[in-house]
């Protein structure tokens, strides 16, 4: 693919910002060269990641780009959901000698990546019986909780960019209510990303903590989810279950919602490290729990990106296509 055209593009969250050069078509696919991860907190802008980036390549940068990232996406500057960075892409561009720089929503890259991702990196979580032409949708937890759309017009793809996860969180057990409660007590609303995050595990770590009589001892997510993979019996495992069962239902009101027949994707930062125990997990029963619409959720293909390149696939194409 040397001879084909070649994008700069990022997938920007509220903790790390990775960057590639892409080569490809949406036809041919994406090749991803010289993929970097650097730390937020490492520099005080954006332009000042992507300068040191760009140092770390050899021959000609790219003249187009498409930056996936962690916010709404609006005319003029950008300021990430949970980050300090803020930014005004046509200026970016002007200052890195890029002229055809644009700004999307990290879901939405999220989304228009997820059919050109390899099949080796897809799990199957639930076969379903997919409608074509049918929307679909790709969630995911990471940081926050994103949630971007894909529609089918025509021979090409409508991608739609929403801030799903921050609606409401909709207990529907026991334990899921008494966690609701303590957490409402903590926020003036409680969102699915107050639940469905990295800070969602601390949160619920935190809750069954109390709820247990025992002390929190300040785990950071990737704790939790490490000792729940080493120690079935810890209260990090009943985290990750809960975590789990909850995506369940997040992901089948999504389902419902959008109407999105063709099929869920599952992303993001947090499930591909977590896998088996998604799989063991009360997230079918939840995902399908739903009477009268039991069949309609069960129909329905879910499917695990284990990779952590589609956002960067998917800005190629809209640095390619372009986005409205």
């Amino acid at each position: 693919m040397t001879n084909e055209p070649s994008y700069l593009v990022a997938d920007i969250g509220g903790t790390n910002a990775r960057f590639a050069i892409a080569r490809g078509t949406v036809q041919t696919g994406f090749d991803l060269d010289h993929i970097r991860r650097l730390k937020n907190e490492d520099f005080e802008h954006l332009r000042d990641a992507v300068m040191a980036y760009l140092e770390t390549c050899r021959g000609e940068h790219p003249t187009r780009a498409c930056f996936a990232v962690a916010s709404p996406i609006r005319p003029g500057e950008v300021q990430l959901t949970n980050a300090t960075w803020r930014f005004d892409p046509a200026e970016l561009g002007r200052d890195l000698g890029i002229a055809g720089l644009i700004a999307v929503n990290d879901f939405a890259a999220q989304a228009r990546g997820a059919p050109l991702t390899p099949d080796a990196e897809i799990v199957e979580i639930n076969e379903g019986r997919p409608i074509l032409n049918a929307p679909r949708a790709v969630l995911g937890p990471g940081t926050g909780l994103g949630l971007g759309l894909l529609i089918p017009d025509g021979e090409s793809l409508r991608v739609v960019a929403t801030e799903g996860g921050h609606a409401a969180f909709a207990p529907r057990t026991e334990l899921e209510m008494e966690v609701a409660g303590i957490l409402s007590r903590e926020y003036d609303f409680v969102s699915w990303e107050r639940v469905l995050s990295g800070r969602g595990l601390v949160n619920i770590h935190r809750a069954l903590c109390q709820i247990e009589g025992e002390a929190w001892p300040g785990h950071r997510p990737e704790a939790i989810t490490e000792e729940a993979k080493t120690d079935p019996d810890s209260l990090s495992a009943r985290v990750v279950e809960f975590f789990c069962t909850a995506l369940g239902g997040y992901a089948g009101d999504v389902a419902v919602l959008t109407g999105a027949r063709g099929g869920i994707y599952l992303g993001g930062g947090i499930l591909p490290h977590i896998r088996e125990l998604l799989e063991a997990s009360g997230f079918m029963g939840h995902f399908v729990n739903r009477v009268p619409m039991n069949q309609y959720a069960a129909d329905t293909p879910v499917r695990l990106i284990r990779c952590d390149s589609a956002a960067l696939r998917g800005a190629a194409a809209l640095a390619e296509q372009g986005y409205q």
